[in-house]
């Protein structure tokens, strides 16, 4: 009778742990505003841009069709909130 391991076997085997740096440049979303329009650089394609009063009340919504681009507001003179994703600007038309 054994102790129930018999046939069996331990071995060490040495572990060799590899490290490699990654380096990955994330471009991040922009927001540009003049006139009466925006220049969006960096935008994840199918994104929404949502542009708000100063009230909260949502003025128009704009599906992105690019990562860089620019879009007519056409909204009246005034203070408004835009939000991409996680980027918000507050922005004035003159």
């Amino acid at each position: 009778m054994g102790n129930g391991i018999d046939g069996w076997a331990t071995e060490v085997v040495p572990s060799a742990k590899q490290t490699r740096a990654v380096t990955q440049e994330v471009e991040k979303t922009e927001i540009v505003a003049y006139e009466n329009r925006i220049k969006i650089s960096a935008a994840p394609v199918n994104s929404v841009i949502e542009i708000f009063s100063v009230v909260g009340i949502k003025v128009k919504e704009i599906r992105v069709s690019q990562p860089d681009g620019e879009y007519a507001l056409d909204l009246p003179k005034g203070y408004y909130i835009i939000r991409l994703n996680d980027v918000v600007r507050k922005i004035v038309i003159r």
